[in-house]
């Protein structure tokens, strides 16, 4: 007998095991698969699973419980989450943190991302990475419990997960065109500042770092008090206003939904140091203001915004970010990490640019012709970029110029 449960977003059936079915798949595989529809990622069950992965500070337990709760609603998305348990003993062992929504006529289905994320993937215990991989059928009875799509779309993925490939083995897979740049700590900040950074740029930064004391007294603060995080916060999206302004864009904080999740971990991560918010003061008044999260001894850059209005030729965004990696050395952390995005500065920082993956599997003839698509735009854009690039530099050459 089969027990079903009705998605009440979209009135689509997912299969529920009943006890006699949970017996009968756990004498085959000693791993039981369902999607849980009211799990609790803040719950210490997923808390203790997370801590004991390698998944990254945006599969923590603060960050996608906020992500459910706040975020998913106003994207008009259905979240999905999918569980492997044991079955002796009901110990979780697996977790797949997904999503469900749609977009130009066509249901995807992806990892809780909600274009927030910088690293995705699934969450297990890399000792019970064995297990997992020698459950031959693991990736069918995956399938099963997933909700009806179109597409499956995982994206911002690190290279090397051989469960995650175990799981999915038949999506499409494809070098993504951003990289993340993760940064090292090896040695002391000086040390480190001196073998890593180009001479010239240590100069630059030194000679900005002199100049701006002519414009106030500086003072770079770590937020631990959650009104100071409140008004550090709204000077950020005001800074961030007035440079996507001026590129034309649109700036992903501009949605109050997200705003209020990204302040929400900041003032929670204050108390206990899974967040920081950092502020550089000129005279008192806010001049920068840079936000991140910690895990595990990784500080993952997530928001930058600076006064672009006062201090745009004193480059007080790059002394900020400097300021803030002094901090990570500071602290004991192991790696302090740009996150993704193709910035000059996040290399000249001694970012390391890493790959990140894309994986596409169409479960529908229109997600088949979904899937080729998705894959002639981003080789198209690919191609595309470095022109773009080219193009860019040359009209700045020129503007230079005639300048002069």
């Amino acid at each position: 007998m089969i027990l079903t449960t009705r998605h009440a977003c979209t009135g689509s059936v997912t299969l529920a095991p009943t006890r006699q079915f949970v017996r009968a798949n756990a004498a085959v595989t000693k791993l039981v698969v369902a999607a849980e529809p009211a799990f609790d990622f803040a719950g210490s069950e997923y808390r203790a699973l997370q801590q004991r992965s390698r998944a990254t500070a945006f599969q923590g337990a603060r960050w996608l419980s906020a992500l459910q709760r706040h975020v998913a609603p106003a994207a008009g998305a259905e979240p999905v989450t999918v569980t492997g348990r044991d079955a002796a003993d009901g110990r979780l062992m697996l977790v797949l943190p997904l999503a469900r929504h749609r977009a130009r006529g066509l249901i995807f289905l992806k990892f809780a991302d909600f274009g927030l994320c910088d690293y995705t993937g699934p969450v297990y215990d890399l000792a019970d990475a064995p297990s997992l991989l020698a459950d031959v059928d693991l990736a069918q009875r995956v399938a099963a419990a997933l909700p009806r799509h179109d597409v499956l779309q995982l994206t911002k993925l690190l290279a090397g997960d051989a469960v995650l490939e175990r799981l999915f083995p038949n999506a499409r897979r494809a070098r993504m065109r951003v990289s993340a740049y993760p940064v090292k700590i090896q040695s002391g900040w000086e040390e480190w500042r001196t073998a890593t950074l180009d001479a010239g740029f240590r100069r630059d930064l030194d000679t900005k770092r002199r100049r701006i004391v002519r414009r106030g007294a500086p003072a770079f603060v770590l937020l631990h008090d959650a009104d100071e995080v409140v008004r550090a916060f709204d000077a950020l999206r005001r800074f961030r206003a007035k440079r996507f302004q001026e590129r034309g864009a649109s700036d992903v904080i501009d949605n109050e939904a997200v705003f209020s999740f990204y302040r929400r971990v900041a003032v929670e991560g204050a108390r206990d140091g899974r967040a920081r918010t950092f502020c550089l003061y000129l005279s008192g008044e806010p001049a920068a203001v840079m936000f991140g999260i910690v895990d595990r001894g990784t500080f993952s850059l997530i928001l930058v915004g600076f006064d672009l209005a006062r201090y745009r030729r004193l480059s007080i965004g790059l002394l900020a970010i400097e300021d803030t990696l002094r901090t990570s050395f500071e602290a004991g952390d192991r790696i302090y990490d740009f996150t993704i995005g193709d910035y000059s500065y996040k290399s000249q920082f001694g970012g390391e640019a890493t790959p990140l993956y894309e994986w596409h599997q169409a479960r529908t003839l229109r997600g088949y012709a979904a899937v080729f698509g998705i894959a002639l735009v981003r080789e198209a854009k690919r191609v595309l970029k470095p022109l773009v690039k080219r193009r860019k530099s040359a009209l700045v050459k020129n503007r230079a110029a005639a300048a002069h």
